[in-house]
Parts: structure tokens; C-alpha cells; sequence
């Protein structure tokens, strides 16, 4: 079947699928947005839902692109995820589950007492959804691009409409099968294409071990991922990459649409257990990125080098060993805006370094450029649609119940049309946010790491000692929160790494914050604020 018959197939029974979802867990009225107290989802079922909110855009399609920077960012990236599932695992998820409360700012209220934390977390918790929603509808903006061919400004449209739509229909049950569904068409649409640009890049077809196989030209895969990250030690600080490695950690183990789901485990113990079985699921689909960026370099190196601008966009160009090279997706992706052509030397020949590419596009572009089969473009495409749902719909569930139980607590007769237009508020914002697109998707969605790791990860933290006065905790958690916010508006992404304070880069801030934090509610407990006033302790 013709490519873009397949992409329309394949992606019309993707959203057919989570539409199906969407309308099987509908709310009948804003009631069914306030917590109720029912906790009792099976630990592997969780587990998956963990997994399938996780793995969002970020992962999925903004990944692969980090080779354009410098992919031994792969390894901290990795590692920080990872760790920060154990640092969930034993210390976060048991924590929040002791007082069998249903939210994070209800956590924090029966902890210390205090309306202004409450607040004040649920509006941090608005903020870092909001940044992860930034990141999904741009994720959506570009996908839409490809299936529709149309400029992504215009996709980003398409894709703030379809955000809406899923903020008005999308209810708060939960069912094990949909999660099952949903996860195992996310694995298979991500490892599909991985598996095939192993198979026909090095000599090996488990992508797990493709770093340790040989590529045409070189030595070994290894080689050139070692190359790369010692020039970026030499690039950046040993500090800069240890401090985003930590906060990647602090924030995966604090994120709020993710901390969530450990309110549905009906106990401490079963809690662990979500944690570890989300762990093993993310690892399993985590396990093939491993060679990802190094891969899609090689596979860009190899399939655009002094090819005839013309005849390689008609499929029509043959190269010195006489094999035909496909290149008919260039002229696709030229139309969407993301994928920019300029003949620096008026030669009329394509080379990698004359294309503008955006980071984003790079893991749906893969399979294109290498050729794969139709059905494969089109799985990959239809599978990034499904991950980017998956997440937008936890977190349109995690605004709506922060809206409903923190800003709204006594208004339970509010009207879904009131809050159907803050949520349309929301969504506009997020959308204008990414019409110039100055940043990818894996930099919004690190910065929401950020201010995790600065805030919520001190704070809880913080329930352990009985002497931290409530004032403390307060005045601590927005110095904290300001300090990530300003440092991030301040340099923008648009300085040059040497003028960082310490180098350190906006999305590696978070473990300062979090010092920060430590430091004002410690010190203002102990000097500033009367210890009589104490915060409640958790029995």
C-alpha cells in the first residue's frame, strides 16, 4: 500500500483506539474530578500506567536528536531516570503512601498545616504540568505536520484542538487492559524502527548490543560514542553533567503526574511494588535507546552525502555503488517547515551540514531516510501519536483534579463550562509558547525536572524532620521555585555555556534549587522563625 494511505490507516486506528479509551473513562460531571478515596489498582497494572505516562514525547521522539549536540548526553540522560525510579522507589513512593492521602498538596497540608504550602504546591505542580503539556502538543504539532504534510504553525493548531477535545471528554477511571494496549503498541512502534536501523547499519540486529558491533567505515560503534563523550567533558563540566544527572534523578522521583498514581496503591508495600514493575517496564523500552543517537548520525552520515537535489527528492538518484536512494521525504518535511534545505555552494547537491533539521524530527525521520518498509514509517508514526496521548491525557486529569480539589474545594457544583474554558486557557498558552519553536521538546520536558527537583523532592524530603517550621517550608519553597524560573528566563538557552554561573546550564539548576531549598527552610526553622510553632509530624 502506498506510504501515506498506510500513515492514514495506521494513525486512524491509533486514535481510534484512545478515543475508545477516552470515551470508556468519560466524566459525567466535575464531581468525578474530586478525589475519592479508593485505592486498590494492582501493582503490575499501575506499574504500566506509570510507564505509559512516562514515556512521552521526550522519550519517544525528541530523543534521538540529542545526536546533533552531542549524544554521550544519552548516558546522563539514562542514568538520571533510572536512578531517580530507585530514589522513587525506596524513599519517595513509601513516604507519600504513609498517611494514606490522595494528593500531594493534601501531603503536604496534613504534614504541616498549612493552606499557603498547599497552595503553593498545587500551583508548582499546574506549572510543571504545563511545561510537560508544552512539550506533548508541540510533539503533536510536528506529527500532525507529517501526517497532513502542512506547515507545523498550522499543526500546531490541529494539535491544540485536539488537546481541548481530550480535556473535555477525558474522565478518571482507570482499567488495566487499556494500559496493557496501550504500552504494548508504544514498545512495538518504538522498537521497530531501532531494530531495523540496526540490522541494516552494523552487524549485529539487537540493538541492546549495537555499541559493541561493527559499522562501515569505522571500528566500532563504541568508538565513536566514547569519541563523543570526551569532547563533551571537554565541552561542558564535569560539574555541569554530574549536577544534570542529579537532577534529572530528584525530578523523575518527584514528578507529579507520575507521583500520582502511588495514591492508587492501597498500600505502603504495594507502593514499592508499582514503583519497581514501572521501573522494569521503562527500562525494557529505555534499553533501546541505548545506541539510538549514535545510530540515527550514522544513518543520516551515510544516506545524505552529495546527493542531486532534485533527482534524490523524486527518488530518482543512484549512487557510485549503483543503488537507488530515496529521498522523496525531504521534499515532504521541506513543506512542514522543520526540515530546511540551503545550497550553501550552489552545487545542487545535498550534504547533511546544508540541511537544517529540527532536533524533534529526527527519530520519525529515521525510518524515512533509511528506506524502511511503509508499514514501518507509518507504525512509527501512528506509535509516536499514542505516546504523546498517553501523557497528555494524564496530565489534562492531574490539571483538572488540582483545579477541581485546590483552587475550587468549595464550589463542588462548578460548572464543567467554567472549568473546560480555564483548561482552553491553558492549552492557548501552551500552544503560543511553541510558535517559534526555540526549544525542543527534551529541553521543555528537563526543565519540568527542574523545577521538580528544586521544589517538591526538598519539601518532601523535608516531612522527615519534626522541627521544620511551616513558615520555613513556605518561604523555602518559593525562594526555590523563583530561583529556577529567573535562572531559566535569564539565560533562555541563548547564552554561550561559558557565561553560565558555574556552566551550569538552565536544565542542570535543579539540584542548586534543591540545596537552596534545604538551606532557607533549615536556617530560617532554626533563626528566624519561632520554634514554637512547629509542624504537625506524621505518625
Amino acid at each position: 500500500m502506498e506510504l501515506q494511505s498506510l500513515i492514514y490507516l495506521f494513525v486512524g486506528i491509533s486514535f481510534t483506539i484512545y478515543f475508545g479509551i477516552a470515551m470508556w473513562t468519560k466524566s459525567t460531571s466535575t464531581k468525578d474530578f474530586y478525589i475519592v478515596k479508593k485505592a486498590n489498582n494492582k501493582t503490575i497494572s499501575n506499574g504500566l500506567s506509570i510507564a505509559v505516562d512516562f514515556i512521552s514525547a521526550a522519550t519517544f521522539i525528541s530523543f534521538a536528536g540529542i545526536f546533533l549536540y552531542s549524544y554521550s548526553l544519552t548516558n546522563y540522560i539514562i542514568v538520571g531516570i533510572i536512578s531517580g525510579f530507585f530514589i522513587l522507589i525506596f524513599i519517595i513512593a513509601p513516604k507519600i503512601r504513609e498517611k494514606n492521602e490522595l494528593s500531594i498538596p493534601s501531603f503536604f497540608d496534613i504534614k504541616y498545616s498549612s493552606l499557603e504550602i498547599k497552595k503553593l504546591s498545587a500551583f508548582i505542580i499546574l506549572a510543571i504540568s504545563f511545561l510537560y503539556l508544552c512539550a506533548q502538543i508541540k510533539a503533536t504539532g510536528i506529527i500532525f505536520s507529517r501526517i497532513f504534510q502542512i506547515e507545523f504553525t498550522l499543526a500546531l493548531l490541529f494539535a491544540s484542538i485536539l488537546t481541548f477535545f481530550y480535556a473535555t471528554i477525558f474522565g478518571k477511571k482507570e482499567f488495566s487492559y487499556s494500559y496493557i494496549l496501550q504500552y504494548i503498541i508504544i514498545l512495538f512502534s518504538f522498537a521497530t524502527p531501532i531494530i531495523f536501523l540496526t540490522i541494516s547499519l552494523t552487524n549485529s540486529f539487537i540493538p541492546q548490543l549495537a555499541i559493541f558491533s561493527s559499522i562501515q567505515n569505522t571500528e566500532n560503534l563504541i568508538v565513536e560514542i566514547q569519541n563523543s563523550f570526551n569532547i563533551s567533558l571537554k565541552e561542558s563540566s564535569f560539574l555541569t553533567t554530574t549536577f544534570l544527572t542529579i537532577s534529572l534523578a530528584l525530578g523523575v522521583a518527584t514528578l507529579p503526574h507520575i507521583l500520582t498514581k502511588f495514591f492508587h496503591t492501597s498500600s505502603v508495600e504495594n507502593s514499592k511494588k508499582s514503583a519497581i514493575w514501572a521501573t522494569v517496564f521503562i527500562a525494557l523500552i529505555y534499553s533501546f535507546l541505548i545506541s539510538l543517537p549514535a545510530l540515527s548520525y550514522i544513518n543520516f552520515s551515510k544516506n545524505i552525502s552529495n546527493v542531486e537535489y532534485k533527482s534524490f527528492i523524486n527518488d530518482e538518484f543512484i549512487n557510485d555503488e549503483n543503488e537507488q536512494i530515496y529521498g522523496k521525504w525531504l521534499k515532504t518535511w521541506q513543506d512542514t517547515n522543520l526540515v530546511k534545505y540551503s545550497d550553501e555552494n550552489s552545487d545542487n547537491l545535498v550534504t547533511l551540514n546544508e540541511l537544517k533539521i529540527d532536533p524533534d524530527t529526527i527519530f520519525l525521520l529515521n525510518s524515512e531516510v533509511n528506506n524502511m518498509p511503509n508499514w514501518v514509517i507509518a507504525l512509527v508514526i501512528s506509535g509516536a501519536l499514542a505516546a504523546t496521548l498517553s501523557t497528555i491525557t494524564g496530565l489534562l486529569l492531574l490539571i483538572k483534579a488540582t483545579l477541581v480539589n485546590e483552587f475550587l474545594p468549595n464550589n463542588k457544583k462548578i460548572s464543567k463550562l467554567k472549568l473546560n474554558s480555564i483548561l482552553a486557557i491553558l492549552i492557548v498558552f501552551a500552544t503560543l509558547f511553541q510558535i517559534n519553536n526555540s526549544y525542543t521538546i527534551l529541553q521543555i520536558v528537563l526543565l519540568a525536572f527542574t523545577i521538580s527537583a528544586a521544589t517538591l523532592f526538598p519539601t518532601i524530603i523535608l516531612t522527615i524532620f519534626k522541627n521544620i517550621d511551616k513558615k520555613s517550608i513556605f518561604f523555602a519553597l518559593l525562594i526555590s521555585f523563583l530561583f529556577v524560573v529567573i535562572y531559566t528566563i535569564v539565560y533562555n538557552f541563548k547564552i554561550e555555556q561559558s557565561n553560565y554561573f558555574l556552566y551550569l546550564i538552565p536544565e542542570s539548576i535543579g539540584i542548586v534549587g534543591a540545596f537552596l531549598n534545604f538551606f532557607i527552610a533549615i536556617i530560617a526553622s532554626k533563626f528566624i522563625f519561632s520554634k514554637n510553632k512547629k509542624s504537625k509530624e506524621i505518625r
